[in-house]
């Protein structure tokens, strides 16, 4: 391919209940100039669901990509299923590649780009049938924290055998993918980014008029799906030891559960309820404005208890002013540098937290320059132009090779 035409993308994703991270990000990429300059791109997703309905304004064109339920029902972690279960789902696995392979010689794109595990092993086996180059965006961290071993080993021996360019969020996964076999020379690093430009700060700080939080008390949140290893029980334990010193302020657990996390949701409640916390702690829904919801907070607690594949959310925050604190683990460091522009805590430190906040909030020199130099970081390191000319380089390389 010459550089001078379009790269054209087939982009693969599945998912067909929530417009998660990974799908975010695919949207936030789509509208970057860049993309519309150099790339021609068709979305392969599933017919009205959240990512359909978001590509539609942006003008992309769009073809209908799904898995019927005995393939999505092996998204959840640590579940066990039956032999007939497995079966079914690897007879769908290979139907849903023959119709990528319909699809792709169809639209004979110069490379299909996959946003999950799943679209992976899909879209590299049909890109391998038809000799297209593929790539593989790898959203996850690939260990024994998140995936039994016979995913892991599926998943290198497919990357081993389709031989797809990968790119991880953070050089924590790209690590965990060596670790686990994939070749050096097939991985590189690719932070994710923000549109700097949507990440203004609101002065009306919403939020807090909503929960009714005077603007001389602080508000501490925790932004995430609701599942134990995001940690919203550690946080809810930092709620209480702040309460218990006699402190003022109040927490805010902003988010959703999956149907498979409601009793995990259940026990945060009864936890608020029996500690009697249920003056100070706010439980409120996924927020369609992040920005104005972030703009309320005083600060921002990340509180995985698991390695965080990325932590979108703490450079969300540091764009508009949010002094954050980060558990130390995972991508998260290559994100916060230490009493710079945030600070990073042991993952499940409660005290640790407690301490560091006791810090933020009793000096206006810590906050002032955590936020200040938080605001660069993410100026300097975590801008949409950086993300597209990294996905650029990946891609042209990909259809040269």
């Amino acid at each position: 391919m010459s550089d001078a035409r379009r790269i054209r993308v087939l982009l693969v994703d599945h998912v067909s209940k929530v417009l998660g991270g990974a799908e975010v990000n695919i949207l936030e990429l789509l509208a970057h100039p860049g993309v519309r300059e150099q790339w021609d791109v068709t979305v392969a997703c599933a017919p009205d669901s959240p990512l359909a309905r978001a590509i539609d304004p942006l003008g992309w064109p769009r073809r209908d990509h799904a898995f019927a339920p005995a393939l999505n029902e092996l998204r959840v972690v640590g579940r066990r299923f039956s032999p007939m279960a497995k079966i079914r789902a690897w007879q769908e696995l290979n139907r849903a590649t023959n119709r990528l392979k319909v699809l792709a010689a169809e639209l004979r794109p110069d490379v299909l780009l996959s946003c999950t595990n799943k679209d992976h092993f899909a879209a590299g086996a049909a890109a391998l049938a038809l000799s297209i180059p593929s790539a593989w965006w790898v959203n996850d961290i690939l260990s024994s924290d998140f995936f039994g071993w016979p995913v892991r080993r599926a998943f290198v021996s497919r990357a081993r055998r389709l031989q797809p360019h990968l790119a991880a969020v953070s050089e924590f996964g790209r690590t965990a993918l060596l670790k686990e076999g994939v070749p050096a020379s097939a991985v590189r690093t690719v932070h994710n980014g923000i549109p700097l430009d949507r990440y203004q700060r609101d002065a009306k700080r919403p939020l807090r008029a909503f929960l009714k939080v005077a603007e001389d008390v602080p508000l501490v949140g925790i932004v995430g799906r609701l599942t134990p290893w995001k940690g919203q029980d550690i946080f809810l334990r930092i709620a209480q030891q702040w309460a218990q010193q006699g402190r003022p302020g109040h927490f805010a657990i902003i988010g959703g559960a999956f149907n498979e996390d409601a009793p995990f949701e259940a026990h945060l409640h009864d936890f608020v309820r029996l500690h009697g916390l249920s003056d100070r702690v706010h439980f409120v829904p996924f927020q369609p404005n992040i920005v104005s919801t972030l703009s309320s907070l005083d600060a921002l607690i990340h509180a995985s208890t698991k390695p965080e594949p990325f932590g979108r959310v703490l450079i969300e925050a540091m764009a508009v002013g949010v002094p954050v604190l980060g558990a130390r683990a995972g991508g998260v460091p290559e994100i916060i540098t230490d009493d710079v522009d945030g600070a990073l805590v042991p993952a499940g430190d409660v005290v640790g937290y407690v301490r560091t906040l006791t810090r933020l909030f009793s000096d206006p020199q810590v906050s002032a320059r955590w936020t200040a130099a938080g605001s660069r970081t993410v100026r300097e390191r975590f801008g949409m132009h950086r993300v597209f000319e990294d996905w650029h380089d990946l891609l042209k390389e990909a259809v040269t090779d």
